[in-house]
């Protein structure tokens, strides 16, 4: 069993597609402009932990052993971290906070991110019965930041409750997007990105676990409760 490690990216507030030198750039600011070290006022315990994180993830050996541990982290237990997700009090791309508890179709008023999904209900669905995922091939665009550069992707299916897709980078689990297409809007967290080849080019194979989405269409394959 894979013993549960923080989220270093998170404790470094980087991205975890971030360059060597953006790491190291943010730990420095952590450690001296927010004082973090202890020699400035900053804890012990906070500064053992930020070092470690900084060790790990600029060193690429123990990289990349630790995005293939957080990797199986985030999907070992989906359904149970979907369980216990709570109502957001900030926007997961922009980070803007919230003024209120969001309702089931609001979105970030800075980026357009969703917040909450609108209600669901598949025609026939049994109770506990997950939904069928539903294949499609449209372009995507998905942003890791705001503001931020949109990167391009093709969808290969997706449910209420998530999607995949093909991208030309790797994202690693944990990694939290923005995702536009003509189907619907999303947010949404990277579970597993696997690398393939397609017409002799390496590409990626990208799990996600909505957030939340809003679909284009009120009736169509998942939305309509009549027959």
């Amino acid at each position: 069993m894979i013993k549960k490690r923080p989220n270093y990216y998170r404790i470094l507030q980087v991205q975890p597609d971030a360059l060597p030198e953006i790491i190291h750039a943010s730990y420095r600011a952590m450690m001296r402009e927010l004082k973090k070290h202890p020699d400035l006022g900053g804890s012990t315990a906070e500064a053992t932990l930020l070092n470690e994180a900084h060790e790990t993830l600029s060193d690429p050996l123990r990289r990349a052993v630790y995005d293939e541990e957080l990797f199986f982290q985030y999907v070992q237990e989906p359904a149970a971290q979907a369980k216990k997700a709570a109502a957001p009090t900030a926007c997961p791309i922009c980070r803007r906070p919230l003024p209120q508890k969001p309702e089931p179709g609001d979105v970030c008023l800075t980026c357009r991110t969703p917040l909450v999904s609108d209600p669901v209900q598949e025609p026939g669905q049994s109770k506990g019965r997950s939904f069928d995922r539903t294949k499609a091939s449209d372009p995507i665009n998905y942003f890791l930041e705001w503001p931020g550069k949109a990167r391009q992707g093709r969808m290969i299916d997706f449910s209420p409750k998530g999607m995949r897709f093909i991208g030309e980078e790797r994202l690693a689990p944990g990694s939290v997007l923005k995702i536009s297409c003509r189907l619907f809007e999303a947010s949404g967290t990277v579970t597993n990105a696997s690398e393939e080849m397609a017409n002799l080019h390496k590409c990626y194979s990208v799990g996600v676990c909505f957030l939340a989405v809003h679909f284009a269409e009120s009736r169509g394959t998942f939305l309509s409760t009549t027959a």
